[in-house]
């Protein structure tokens, strides 16, 4: 294939699968080209034209780069949409813990509510010192020991002398 192939035009481009196959840039002249690709196939060597059109590249260049631009605008609002769901779920949820801890309250000490309704952070691994110094901080003297987890599996409910209402959240939160 002399004087179809400019010289000096070959060029390996750094490319190689496990199988040591590899990936070479040769540059032809125009009209031999179907002829050097037949005669490189029969070498076992697989051949493929490429035509370089400057204003073809720059044009699907142009293109990716409105694509990426959309995409970005499009997931800057999907984020927004999801952060307001969340938010509105999560204010959502702490009314309902709300009011579960009143109701709770109300059938336990009675109507008026006679009792205070606050929100405690322990920390993590803390929360049964905390609820055991709760109990031991407002139950009667002489009511303390049925107060506690539950132990027998017939129990369905731990029982303190105040209504606990855990806020768990999902893990990821915390990372």
């Amino acid at each position: 294939m002399p004087h179809v192939i400019v010289p000096n035009a070959d060029f390996y481009l750094g490319l190689e699968d496990k199988d040591t196959n590899q990936i070479h840039r040769f540059v032809v002249y125009r009209p031999q080209a179907d002829d050097v690709i037949r005669a490189m196939r029969k070498r076992g060597v697989t051949a493929k034209l490429f035509d370089h059109n400057k204003q073809k590249w720059s044009d699907e260049n142009a293109a990716r780069q409105e694509l990426q631009e959309k995409l970005d605008i499009q997931t800057k609002q999907l984020n927004e949409i999801a952060v307001s769901c969340f938010q509105s779920t999560f204010v959502a949820l702490m009314h309902l813990k709300i009011i579960r801890a009143y109701v709770d309250g109300v059938l336990r000490f009675g109507i008026p509510p006679k009792f205070y309704m606050g929100t405690l952070f322990p920390k993590p691994g803390g929360e049964r010192q905390l609820l055991q110094d709760m109990t031991s901080s407002l139950a009667d003297e002489s009511m303390k020991e049925m107060y506690g987890e539950k132990i027998d599996a017939s129990e369905t409910d731990d029982f303190w002398p105040f209504v606990c209402i855990s806020l768990t959240s999902p893990a990821f939160l915390h990372a």
